[in-house]
C-alpha cells in the first residue's frame, strides 16, 4: 500500500513539472507570435504605419513614460535616423498637430506668454491626424526657433512642410538679409560680426544710436537698446555680451530716428511709440493693430500711410508668413521697424482667432 501511494505522488509531481514546463513554452510562443510584424492583406509588413502611428502618439505628447523619460530609447532612434534625441529634440517632438477645419495643420505648443499662446481646439474645428500618407503645409507655433533648417528637415521626416522655407525663414527674420532689400524704408543699418568700438560707431553715425542683435532687442531694454553717447556705450558693451537674448546674435547698430510717442508707459520697455504690427499671408494682410498691446488704445489719422509702408515690404521680401512693423517718425514719415517670420511672431493687439480666421479664407486646398 505504502509503495502505491508513493507511486502515486511522483506521478503527481512529475505531472505538474510537465504542465508548468509547457505552460512556460506556450506564454513564450503567444509572445513571439504578438512580437512579429502583422501582415497587411497584400502580405507586406505595417511596420511603417504603426511608426507613423507611434510617431503621432508622442507628437501629440501621448508618448510611453519609457520615451519621455530614460530608459530605452530605441523607438526615438528609430526616428531619429539612428542617432539618439536629446531633451530639446524631445520637447519638439511632443508637440500638438491639429488640422484646422480640415485646410491647414498648426503644429503648436504652449510657451506661457499670452500674446502668443491660442487654443486652436477651443476656437476652431480640429482633427488629430495619426498618420499623414502624403506631405502637407504647415505652420510652426512654438516659440523662438534656435536652428529653423534643423526643424523644418524634423517636420519633413512626419510629411510636414512649414510654411515658410529655411531660406524665407532667413529672408522674413535675420536683418541682413532683409536689410538690403528695404534699405529705403528703413533707418540706416550696419551688421558686425562682433561688438564694434565706440570709435568704429563713431565713425558710421552720430549719436544716439539704436542698438540690437540681428535678430531681435533684448526685450526692448532701453539701457541696451537706445545708446546716448560713448560712455554708456561703453558702460553697457559687457552686458550686452553676456545678455543671453543678445550674445548669440550679431550686434546690429541702426539710426536713431525719434519716433512719435503715445501716452503710457510699459515697464523695462523703450518709450512706446506710433507703432503697428502687421501679418501677411502669401501677399495678403490678415492682421493689422497696435504693435503696444499693453496701454491704451492710440490712433493716427494718416495711418493708411503706414499701411502702405507695411505692403510695399511684404511685397519686397515674398515671404509666406511674414510679420512687418512699422512705425511713425517725428519727423511725419512711416518706416519699417522690425520684419520676422510670422510663425515666432506674438500677435500683439491683433485678435488671434480673427487673423486665422483670414488665414483659413486665403488656404486653397
Amino acid at each position: 500500500m505504502g509503495i502505491l501511494i508513493k507511486a502515486i505522488v511522483l506521478f503527481v509531481r512529475f505531472f505538474c513539472a510537465a504542465s508548468v514546463v509547457i505552460l512556460i513554452m506556450l506564454i513564450s510562443l503567444a509572445q513571439l507570435i504578438l512580437l512579429l510584424p502583422p501582415k497587411s492583406p497584400g502580405g507586406e509588413s505595417r511596420n511603417s504605419s504603426q511608426t507613423q502611428k507611434r510617431l503621432a502618439d508622442l507628437v501629440q505628447g501621448q508618448a510611453p513614460e519609457f520615451i519621455r523619460g530614460a530608459g530605452d530609447n530605441s523607438f526615438l532612434n528609430e526616428i531619429g535616423g539612428g542617432e539618439k534625441l536629446g531633451a530639446t529634440q524631445i520637447r519638439r517632438i511632443a508637440m500638438n498637430i491639429a488640422r484646422l477645419d480640415d485646410k491647414l495643420i498648426i503644429v503648436s505648443q504652449e510657451v506661457g506668454a499670452s500674446v502668443y499662446d491660442f487654443d486652436f481646439d477651443l476656437h476652431f474645428a480640429c482633427s488629430h491626424p495619426h498618420i499623414l500618407e502624403s506631405e502637407e503645409r504647415c505652420v510652426l507655433r512654438i516659440g523662438p526657433i534656435v536652428d529653423y533648417a534643423v526643424e523644418y528637415e524634423e517636420k519633413q521626416n512626419i510629411n510636414l512642410r512649414l510654411i515658410n522655407s529655411p531660406a524665407e525663414h532667413a529672408r522674413a527674420s535675420e536683418l541682413e538679409v532683409w536689410y538690403p532689400l528695404i534699405k529705403d524704408l528703413t533707418p540706416r543699418t550696419m551688421i558686425f560680426d562682433a561688438l564694434p568700438t565706440a570709435e568704429e560707431i563713431e565713425a558710421n553715425f552720430s549719436w544716439p544710436v539704436f542698438l540690437k542683435g540681428s535678430r531681435q532687442t533684448s526685450k526692448h531694454n532701453p539701457e541696451l537698446s537706445v545708446i546716448p553717447g560713448r560712455m554708456h556705450y561703453e558702460s553697457v558693451a559687457d552686458r550686452y555680451l553676456n545678455d543671453p537674448i543678445l550674445c548669440w546674435q550679431k550686434p546690429v547698430v541702426r539710426e536713431f530716428i525719434p519716433l512719435v510717442p503715445v501716452a503710457g508707459q510699459v515697464p523695462g520697455k523703450v518709450r512706446p511709440s506710433l507703432e503697428y504690427r502687421s501679418f501677411w499671408w502669401h501677399g495678403a494682410c490678415v492682421g493689422w493693430d497696435r504693435y503696444w498691446y499693453q496701454i491704451p488704445p492710440y490712433e493716427s489719422p494718416d495711418v493708411a500711410d503706414g499701411f502702405t509702408v507695411a505692403s510695399q515690404v511684404a511685397k519686397s521680401l515674398n515671404v509666406p508668413f511674414l510679420v512687418v512693423d512699422v512705425a511713425k517718425t517725428m519727423a511725419g514719415r512711416w518706416i519699417a521697424i522690425e520684419c520676422n517670420d510670422a510663425q515666432e511672431s506674438g500677435y500683439a493687439s491683433i485678435p488671434p482667432y480673427e487673423l486665422w480666421r483670414k488665414i483659413l479664407a486665403l488656404v486653397v486646398q
